[in-house]
């Protein structure tokens, strides 16, 4: 198995059409992010904050869409410590495109965690499943 592993989204970005896995590590307002075609996963964790997420997150949502067309398995993880309204409108077009997913057959798992004392964040989680009629399983016992 091929990993690359990336300090930063443009770094990543050089390589994501080339690799089947991708691993970018956290900063202060960008989070861990892991993609890998193999495992059929896409999964975030941490503070998802930067003022322009669309940016960081575009190449690894694209490059997850396109490999996995085909899946009839998909899994998604997102641990959020916090997040913005950035974020947010890329995770709008994300779960549009996991309830498209869904309702033409594929099994689509989404995990939402956080934090047990960040109610805002579980609430955040329950609004996304009721708004895109998606069964979400909750973590709440989460280190960050």
């Amino acid at each position: 198995m091929i990993t690359h592993y990336a300090t930063n989204a443009a770094l990543a970005h050089q390589f994501i059409s080339k690799r089947s896995e991708l691993t970018i590590e956290p900063t202060v307002n960008t989070p861990f992010l892991r993609y890998s075609s193999a495992h059929q996963l896409l999964m975030i964790k941490g503070s998802s904050v930067k003022p322009n997420m669309h940016e960081f997150y575009s190449n690894a949502l694209e490059t997850f869409k396109t490999e996995l067309r085909d899946s009839d398995r998909l899994k998604v993880y997102l641990c959020f410590k916090d997040l913005n309204t950035s974020t947010a409108k890329v995770l709008f077009d994300l779960f549009k495109y996991l309830r498209t997913r869904a309702l033409r057959g594929t099994d689509v798992q989404v995990v939402w965690g956080a934090e047990v004392t960040n109610q805002e964040m579980i609430e955040t989680g329950r609004d996304f499943s009721e708004i895109y009629e998606l069964k979400f399983r909750f973590l709440t016992d989460l280190d960050f």
